[in-house]
């Protein structure tokens, strides 16, 4: 195998995916137990730019960058981890894919979003006016301090919860006071679309080149769950949600005149994920035949009633409940209900899915005994404090041990989507271009009269990664002239 074919960071953070920030240096020290010079040293704090470094210290930091690398890459071919499948067949391939996203960048109207700009700016200043005139004098709406003066001195509205120094004016404690106070609610607004402002729309306006068009890059060796990341900007974070917000997306257009953006995106693909690892019955009945799978739980749950959006909304949440594996306590706060519910829910899905709770079971005694569990694509998560004695530390190994095959599993499916779907694009010489990554979602900028092949190919593509299972994937595909209206 050739070395430009192979990146040995990719293969530490497979070993070690828990571990943030993996560097050369650390690796250097751990391997070789040598010290390399850090880039901080040579640059005096990054004070000196380091063409200006001198030379000989530049060239002993520069060599030992190429030495280290090389010494990992041979240890790793002496080990064999060079014929990983998981590095062979999904991340190292991904590179090229990434390389082509990042070259090809994304295409965005700056009028469009200059326009929103303009509207969260006067959205801002009208709140901050409503504001100030509610109680009557002026204060720093984002400091925590003069906002519970304002709150619960001024106000007198009921404390929040108290710490250590303060009543927390968190956003959970505005939450729950603009239930019944106005004044909560616009605070809230207020430093919603601040948010949105300082930390998307200036930051895209600043970012986009004479070209209108903007580059983010996609970290595939940082998240603990093995999703992709993208930083500056970071374009998987852009909001789907309430009005102004909603409406960056629009910004995001074809690169190619009066042509078409496509996002195919996977419905529900944990639940099925869940379904086909678990084989209950009535889960992959249920997907079989293409039903809601949040409004069958809500049937199973609610079995008297008229399901309802409110009742699809809890089923839902007690759907992914079981994938993430988080408390009642915390489901019972997410959908306002008391904890005998939120139990009482949790027990009628096992009820409903009993080899739901089987293949959990089975997966916490699978790791306790081997110390690891495994995805659909091989891929292993060591959890070696999984038989801690302290029952905290065993609870979070074993809320790990349930989630980490399904959520990497997806995580995977997505790389391999991506990986298909650029070979595909090569192959058949299209000049369509996959631009973006979001969460279950591929963006396309659609070229003029290949939106068919892509609509039609694609979904095949993504719909198939999973082979010979009892279910297939199911994609949903949207086209429109704008991101926000192509989902």
């Amino acid at each position: 195998m050739l070395a430009k074919f192979y990146d040995t960071l990719l293969w530490e953070y497979i070993k070690n995916p828990w571990i943030r920030w993996i560097s050369l240096d650390k690796l250097s020290i751990k391997d070789f137990w040598y010290k390399m010079i850090s880039y901080d040293e040579i640059t005096n704090q990054k004070k000196i730019n380091f063409k200006d470094v001198d030379l000989k210290q530049a060239s002993i930091y520069s060599w030992e960058d190429v030495y280290i690398t090389n010494k990992i890459y041979e240890k790793h071919i002496k080990e064999k981890i060079n014929e990983n499948k998981v590095l062979n067949e999904i991340e190292i391939p991904l590179i090229q894919v990434l390389k082509k996203m990042e070259i090809d960048w994304v295409y965005i109207d700056w009028d469009i979003l200059k326009w929103i700009w303009t509207l969260l700016d006067n959205e801002i200043n009208r709140l901050e006016k409503n504001i100030f005139d509610e109680v009557e004098e002026k204060f720093n709406i984002n400091s925590p301090k003069q906002v519970w003066e304002i709150l619960f001195n001024k106000l007198a509205l009921p404390k929040g919860k108290k710490t250590k120094t303060w009543f927390s004016v968190w956003i959970e404690v505005l939450w729950e006071l603009a239930k019944d106070y106005p004044i909560a609610q616009k605070i809230v607004d207020y430093r919603h679309y601040s948010k949105i402002k300082s930390t998307y729309v200036l930051w895209l306006l600043w970012l986009i080149d004479e070209n209108n068009l903007v580059h983010t890059n996609y970290n595939s060796a940082l998240t603990t769950t093995w999703r992709l990341s993208s930083t500056n900007p970071n374009l998987q974070n852009i909001p789907s949600s309430n009005w102004i917000a909603w409406e960056i997306r629009s910004a995001f257009i074809s690169r190619f005149e009066k042509w078409k953006i496509i996002t195919i995106d996977y419905s529900q693909v944990e639940v099925r994920i869940l379904a086909i690892m678990s084989g209950d019955k009535n889960l992959l009945d249920a997907f079989k035949n293409w039903l809601d799978i949040h409004h069958k739980t809500a049937e199973f749950i609610f079995p008297w009633k008229t399901i309802t959006s409110n009742e699809r909304k809890i089923a839902k949440w007690v759907n992914f409940w079981v994938i993430y594996w988080i408390s009642w306590f915390w489901l019972s706060k997410m959908l306002w209900i008391n904890m005998k519910d939120a139990k009482s829910y949790i027990d009628k899905f096992f009820e409903s899915y009993p080899d739901v709770k089987i293949f959990l079971d089975n997966t916490i005694t699978f790791c306790e005994k081997n110390n690891y569990v495994e995805t659909l694509f091989w891929r292993k998560r060591y959890i070696n404090w999984i038989n801690d004695l302290n029952k905290i530390i065993k609870w979070s190994a074993q809320r790990e041990a349930i989630n980490m095959p399904i959520q990497w599993t997806s995580a995977d499916i997505i790389k391999i989507s991506m990986i298909n779907t650029y070979n595909f694009l090569i192959n058949n010489n299209l000049k369509s271009k996959l631009i973006m990554q979001v969460h279950d979602e591929l963006v396309f900028d659609v070229y003029p009269w290949e939106e068919k092949i892509i609509e039609t190919e694609i979904k095949n593509i993504m719909q198939n990664i999973l082979i010979d299972k009892p279910i297939k994937l199911k994609v949903d595909v949207w086209m429109w002239n704008n991101w926000k209206e192509a989902k």
